[in-house]
């Protein structure tokens, strides 16, 4: 591989491991948080870097107070240093299938319920039948690239956007709004023709997107107050058994957890639930095996993600 730009000149594979810290860098905003990205510590991405602009003669990087970005060279160089990057993913992809049959790790990333109170359970036949298979399950409020070989599997309630993922909707989650009978018996049954006025609320932390209860509270609970927020849905199904808050939740969640009440809110949230995985990760076959499962295990709990409105 041999890339020529002006004075900067790049020969060989070896140079990907000097372009990743470049990669890091760029994506992350800055050396520290490269640093956490790659698992180093922070002057050894300092020195990498420097390194690398000196066999260049160029400088890669401007510094701002808040971290780094490209220079006009960086940017320059970046395209190709992403270009090395999937060859060499690819590379790792295809010398990841050589073992043929279940044996090895698979990667399964998804939100913390899906991997506690659905993944988990509907996988224990699976795993207990293939011994030499490892599943690794990562609930991570980041979106981990499927690309770049951070998980083989994503379940995500919205469509994959980045190329060489193949996908397909595995199931429908419904979600509705509960409260414990503790909260009820305080505050009373909310008023959704006043938007639940004097009510409180358990939500989802404001910094996580496609939330799909976000906007669907806007409209019938607008005037209830926001108590406290989380990041998931399982410490939001515990707070709400406290009685702090009605909250939002998968139906799924929300009906295996005693003491909450499922309350007769207007038209509550469904999303679409997308499976996606790389198109070289698809063909080994412990990936392709775990497909097959969790797909099938997911249609056979398509009622209880999506139940019909059944209310107490």
């Amino acid at each position: 591989m041999h890339f020529c730009m002006g004075r900067v000149t790049l020969r060989g594979m070896h140079d990907w491991d000097d372009l990743r810290f470049v990669l890091a860098v760029a994506r992350a905003g800055s050396n520290s948080a490269a640093a956490q990205l790659l698992g180093v510590a922070q002057p050894t991405v300092g020195r990498r870097i420097a390194a690398l602009e000196g066999r260049l003669g160029a400088k890669l990087f401007e510094q701002l107070p808040t971290g780094q970005r490209l220079s006009a060279t960086g940017k320059r160089l970046i395209s190709h240093a992403e270009r090395m990057e999937e060859e060499a993913l690819s590379v790792e992809r295809v010398a990841a299938g050589r073992d043929v049959g279940l044996r090895g790790r698979v990667t399964i990333t998804a939100s913390e319920w899906l991997i506690g109170s659905v993944l988990g359970p509907a996988l224990a036949p699976f795993c207990a039948a293939n011994t030499e298979l490892e599943l690794e399950l990562l609930a991570d409020v980041r979106h981990l690239s499927l690309a770049r070989r951070e998980a083989d599997i994503a379940l995500r309630p919205s469509k994959f956007g980045q190329d060489g993922v193949l996908q397909r909707q595995v199931a429908t989650v419904g979600f509705g709004l509960y409260a414990s009978d503790a909260y009820l018996a305080k505050h009373g049954v909310p008023d959704f023709s006043l938007n639940c006025a004097g009510h409180a609320l358990i939500a989802m932390s404001e910094s996580l997107t496609q939330i799909p209860d976000l906007e669907w509270l806007g409209r019938c609970a607008s005037e209830a107050r926001v108590a406290l927020r989380t990041n998931g849905r399982a410490p939001m199904a515990t707070m709400a058994q406290s009685g702090l808050g009605m909250a939002c939740l998968p139906r799924f969640v929300g009906d295996a957890s005693p003491g909450l009440r499922l309350l007769r809110a207007p038209l509550p949230p469904e999303r679409a639930l997308f499976l996606g995985a790389h198109r070289d990760a698809r063909s080994v076959p412990r990936v392709r095996a775990t497909i097959t499962f969790l797909t099938s295990a997911l249609e056979r709990l398509k009622a209880a993600l999506c139940p019909r409105a059944d209310y107490d």
